[in-house]
């Protein structure tokens, strides 16, 4: 082992390599396996991540028809998930926002209602709940319910 009075134990390959950092002595070994453990961490917290992600990517309840189509299916977690969506947006329209597109509410409503005849089972109750509680906020008679198919 070599020894540097100004350094300090010098050994190539050992655990008592110091080297002076503004008087405070520092083991180059600590630094290595500080950072090993910083990255192992690092790489739990990904793992975990990716496991969470993954778990919520059937977030929604849903089903392949017989040409590979996905539909949503009709649960009682799929309604509450649905109704929340669906008062937000209600809620937007009440207050006057318009859309971004140019679209009028009438008309957003109308391809709303499409697409869930189009992919959802028992699409009527979902059709049935936006015209109750847009007609429970207040707002105009949606035109063209009935011919609003896929």
């Amino acid at each position: 082992m070599c020894y540097d009075r100004d350094i300090g134990p010098i050994r190539s390959f050992g655990f008592r390599l110091y080297l002076d950092s503004g008087g405070r002595k520092m083991n180059v070994m600590l630094w290595i396996f500080g950072s090993l453990a910083a990255v192992a961490i690092l790489f739990v917290a990904a793992a975990r991540t990716y496991a969470v992600l993954k778990g919520r990517s059937n977030e929604f309840d849903t089903r392949r028809d017989e040409n590979g189509n996905v539909i949503l299916l009709d649960t009682p977690r799929m309604r509450i998930f649905a109704a929340s969506s669906y008062d937000q947006t209600i809620e937007m329209e009440k207050r006057g926002h318009v859309n971004s597109d140019g679209m009028s509410w009438n008309d957003r409503w109308l391809g709303t209602i499409r697409s869930i005849r189009k992919n959802t089972e028992n699409p009527e109750w979902y059709v049935q709940y936006i015209i109750e509680q847009r007609r429970k906020a207040g707002l105009p008679e949606l035109e063209g319910v009935d011919e609003a198919w896929p």
